[in-house]
C-alpha cells in the first residue's frame, strides 16, 4: 500500500484499517487467468479527442482519450473481468484513476470523477482512506485481496480530475508498455486522413540546413503537391516530413496510425503506432517536430520521415530510414497515410538530382558532448550549451532580428514595437536539446521584462527569468530551437465572468465561484491568487485548462441579497489585476 501526502498513524488506526480492508474485499473471488475478449467502456460515445503515440511535451501518448460530450458522470463499464490492482485520486496527473487487472493486461481510466461502488464499494473506500490519513491525495496498490468487476459492470464514472476538459483516458498496458486499445474494439470511422502539408528537407551533420514547405491540396483524384517535382543537389542527404491529422467521430485533431514512404514503389520507411514500449517514450521529439504543431491555425502532427540519429522508436519499420539521395533519375515517391480503420490518404512526386548545392546560412559545428557557446554577430544574445544537451553533433545558428523582421514574425505582430526590447532566431527550429541551453540577453533592467521562447504561429511561451546586474543581461534556460525574444510585460492579467452556467456550480455541501483569469504573454503567476467574499479571505485554485479562478464557499452563501466579491492576481511579469465588485 502507498499513500502519498499521508501522516503518521497510531497502531489503532492500522487495526482499523486492516479490518475495513478485509470487510471489503475479501472472499470475492480474485483469480483471475486469460483476457476475455473486450467490449467498449463507454455506451454511445465513440468520439475520440487523441491516439495512442500524439506527441506530449517531448513524450507521446499513452492511450486513447473519449468525448464524453462536455458532461461528467458517464459511467464506465469494466471491458472484461478484471480485479482492482490500484485506484490513484490526486489534483494533477491522471487525477482519480482506475487500474483493472485482466491477466497480462491492465486497463486505465484516468481523469474519472468517482469509482464504481461495485461488491468492494470501492468508491466509499477512497473516501475512507482519505479521512483516515486526513489526506486529498491517494495512491493504494491492492497485493493480496482485490476487488473485482465483471464485464459489463460500472467500475466508475467519467470526469475532468487531473487535467483537460471531461473526457475519458482509456489504456491497456502490459509488462513491456503499452497497447493501442483500437487493437482490442472496432470503432466506427469512415474519414480518411487529411494531409496538410510535405517539407522537403536536407540534411548535414545530423542537423536540418534547409528544409522547403510544400502545400498539399485536396481534390476529388485525392491529394496533390502544388510542386510535384522538387531538385535537390545530387548525392544531397534529403528526408521529408509531413504534416497530417486524422478525426474519429469528430471536429478536433488526432494523430494517424501508420505512415509509409516509398522510393519507386520499394518502400524505404514506415512507422506505426500499435504498440509503444515505456523505453519509447523518450522519442516523442524525433518523431514528431514539436515546432510546427499548428498550420494556418490549426492544429496537426508534423511527422519526420525518416529515422533521425539516436531515435529507437520500436515502431519503425525494417525496411528502411528513410532518407533519399537524388541521382541522375527522378526518383518517385509516394507517402501513404492510414488510420486504424483502414481508410487511406496518399500522396505522391518526384525528387530530381539536378540542383544547386545549398550554401547554408552561417552555421557554427557543435560537438556531442563538449560545452561551449554560441553568439549572435552583435553580441546580444548567447547559448551557452551543456555536456550532455546534444545527442549528436549539429550545426547551429543564431542569428539576432532586425526590428522590421522581429514584427514581422508570426506570434510577436501583436506585441507593442516598444516592448519587443531584442529577437533572435536559433536553428535550426526542429532541433531539441536533450538537456538545457543557458540563454543570455543583453538589455536594459526591468522588473516587467522576460525571455520568450516561441515557433511561428504560436504564442510566446515565458522562460523562468533572471537579471544579472553586473553583466547587463537576462538569463534563462530552453530545450529547443525556434525565435527567442526579450519582451517587455506592461498588460496585467484580464479578470472576467463567465456565462452565467458556469459562474456558480453545487457540489456537496460546497457552492463554488468562478471568474476567468487569463494573461496571453507572461501568464498567470497562480501563488498570487487572492480572492474575498463579502471581506472574508477564502480558499480558490487557478484551473489552467478552463482559465479560471475557482472560490470554494458554503453552500448558504448567493442565495440572494447582494455580495461583494474581490480578486487579486498578477502575471509572472508583476503586472497586478483587481477584480471587484457587488454580485447579486
Amino acid at each position: 500500500m502507498k499513500i502519498f501526502r499521508g501522516g503518521g498513524f497510531s497502531g489503532a488506526k492500522a487495526f482499523v484499517l486492516c479490518a475495513i480492508l478485509a470487510a471489503f474485499v475479501c472472499g470475492l473471488g480474485l483469480a483471475y487467468g486469460a483476457a476475455e475478449k473486450f467490449s467498449w467502456p463507454l455506451i454511445g460515445l465513440d468520439q475520440l479527442s487523441a491516439t495512442l503515440g500524439e506527441v506530449r511535451g517531448r513524450s507521446l501518448h499513452t492511450g486513447i482519450d473519449i468525448k464524453t460530450r462536455g458532461l461528467n458522470g458517464q459511467p464506465v463499464y469494466a471491458p472484461a473481468r478484471g480485479t482492482v490492482s490500484r485506484v490513484i485520486s490526486k489534483a494533477n496527473g491522471y487525477g482519480n484513476a482506475l487500474f483493472l487487472s485482466h491477466g497480462g493486461i491492465e486497463s486505465v481510466y484516468g481523469h474519472l470523477d468517482s469509482f464504481g461502488e461495485g461488491a468492494a464499494r470501492l468508491n466509499t473506500f477512497v473516501s475512507i482512506l482519505k479521512l483516515m490519513y486526513n489526506t486529498d491525495e491517494v495512491d493504494f496498490r491492492f497485493r493480496k485481496s482485490k476487488p473485482v468487476f465483471d464485464q459489463g459492470q460500472v467500475a466508475a464514472y467519467t470526469g475532468e480530475t487531473g487535467s483537460g476538459p471531461p473526457h475519458l483516458h482509456y489504456e491497456l498496458r502490459t509488462k513491456d508498455g503499452y497497447l493501442n486499445p483500437l487493437t482490442f474494439h472496432t470503432v466506427r470511422d469512415t474519414e480518411p486522413p487529411v494531409i496538410d502539408r510535405l517539407y522537403v528537407c536536407v540534411e548535414e551533420e545530423g542537423t536540418t540546413v534547409a528544409e522547403r514547405a510544400i502545400r498539399v491540396r485536396r481534390g476529388w483524384w485525392g491529394y496533390a503537391p502544388d510542386e510535384t517535382s522538387v531538385s535537390c543537389a545530387p548525392g544531397s542527404r534529403v528526408f521529408l516530413k509531413l504534416a497530417c491529422y486524422d478525426r474519429v467521430n469528430a471536429r478536433n485533431s488526432v494523430a494517424v496510425h501508420r505512415i509509409a514512404v516509398f522510393e519507386n514503389d520499394r518502400s524505404v520507411f514506415s512507422i506505426g503506432f500499435d504498440e509503444i514500449r515505456y523505453a519509447d517514450l523518450q522519442y516523442g521529439h524525433l518523431i514528431y517536430d514539436i515546432s510546427k504543431s499548428s498550420i494556418d491555425g490549426s492544429a496537426t502532427y508534423t511527422y519526420f520521415l525518416c529515422k533521425r540519429a539516436g531515435n529507437e522508436f520500436s515502431g519503425i519499420g525494417a525496411g528502411g530510414e528513410g532518407y533519399i539521395v537524388p541521382g541522375p533519375n527522378p526518383k518517385r515517391i509516394r507517402v501513404v497515410v492510414s488510420d486504424f480503420a483502414g481508410n487511406r490518404s496518399e500522396l505522391g512526386l518526384s525528387i530530381r538530382g539536378d540542383g544547386r548545392p545549398i550554401e547554408p546560412a552561417h552555421r557554427v559545428k557543435m560537438r556531442k558532448g563538449a560545452v561551449a557557446e554560441l553568439r549572435d554577430e552583435r553580441g546580444a544574445f548567447s547559448i551557452r550549451l551543456r555536456k550532455n544537451s546534444l545527442r549528436s553533433d549539429a550545426l547551429l545558428g543564431l542569428d539576432a532580428l532586425a526590428p522590421e523582421a522581429a514584427r514581422a514574425v508570426e506570434g510577436l505582430g501583436g506585441i507593442d514595437e516598444a516592448d519587443l526590447i531584442a529577437v533572435c532566431a536559433l536553428h535550426p527550429f526542429d532541433l531539441q536539446f536533450d538537456a538545457p541551453v543557458d540563454i543570455a540577453v543583453k538589455g536594459p533592467r526591468g522588473r516587467d521584462m522576460m525571455i520568450y521562447q516561441l515557433y511561428e504561429g504560436r504564442p510566446p511561451r515565458p522562460l523562468p527569468t533572471s537579471y544579472i546586474a553586473s553583466r547587463g543581461e537576462y538569463r534563462a534556460y530552453g530545450t529547443a530551437g525556434g525565435y527567442l525574444a526579450l519582451i517587455r510585460d506592461t498588460v496585467p492579467p484580464a479578470v472576467s465572468l463567465p456565462p452565467t452556467h458556469e459562474f456558480l456550480a453545487d457540489e456537496g455541501p460546497y457552492r463554488k465561484l468562478r471568474l476567468l483569469v487569463y494573461d496571453g504573454l507572461s501568464r498567470l503567476r497562480e501563488s498570487s491568487v487572492h480572492c474575498m467574499v463579502d471581506g472574508e479571505s477564502l480558499p480558490c485554485a487557478y484551473d489552467n485548462d478552463r482559465r479560471w479562478v475557482e472560490v470554494v464557499l458554503p453552500r448558504g452563501v448567493f442565495d440572494g441579497g447582494y455580495h461583494h466579491v474581490f480578486l487579486k492576481c498578477a502575471d509572472n511579469a508583476g503586472n497586478t489585476a483587481v477584480f471587484s465588485s457587488p454580485l447579486r
